[in-house]
């Protein structure tokens, strides 16, 4: 959200927990809306035309959600989903010619990472506080870092330091 909110988007983003909200909007969103009831008509009623790019976090989850506020030729990213062999409306995200992407960390190639880690360079230099670290833990306890990222005890990215 902040790096989407930095570069000039508009940003609307859905949270679980009315606690969530803060944070979101913290970290650059102009909108936040709790998931649940109509989900798909609030956030058409904030983009009437449409959202043209979606990062999806639980794509089987949300898929039908996705598809229906989906702008013509506009793009959903997921590095994750709730389960392994989701039901996808094919037809309706050919209908809007919609551009999937699957984003896995390894995978991304190596000039890829590096314009990135120099877009994140030039933002900070530019007066950009930088992600909200909740916890930062020593590599020797990197179970620890995992169990923190599965059940955040406080807000914030958990960081692992490499002595």
């Amino acid at each position: 959200m902040q790096l989407a909110h930095r570069a000039g988007a508009r940003v609307i983003a859905t949270c679980r927990a009315e606690s969530d909200k803060q944070i979101a909007s913290r970290a650059g969103a102009d909108e936040v809306l709790l998931t649940g009831e109509n989900l798909a008509e609030r956030i058409r009623a904030l983009a009437p035309d449409g959202v043209h790019h979606i990062v999806e976090v639980a794509f089987g989850a949300n898929i039908k959600t996705d598809t229906a506020i989906l702008a013509q030729g506009g793009s959903i990213a997921t590095y994750a989903t709730n389960t392994p062999m989701p039901e996808t409306p094919v037809w309706q995200l050919v209908f809007v010619n919609a551009r999937l992407f699957f984003v896995g960390s390894d995978d991304v190639p190596e000039e890829a990472k590096i314009d990135a880690s120099r877009a994140l360079n030039h933002a900070l230099e530019a007066g950009w506080s930088g992600l909200d670290i909740g916890e930062s833990v020593p590599l020797e306890q990197i179970a620890r870092a995992h169990e923190l990222v599965e059940h955040p005890e406080i807000p914030g990215r958990v960081i692992v330091a490499i002595a």
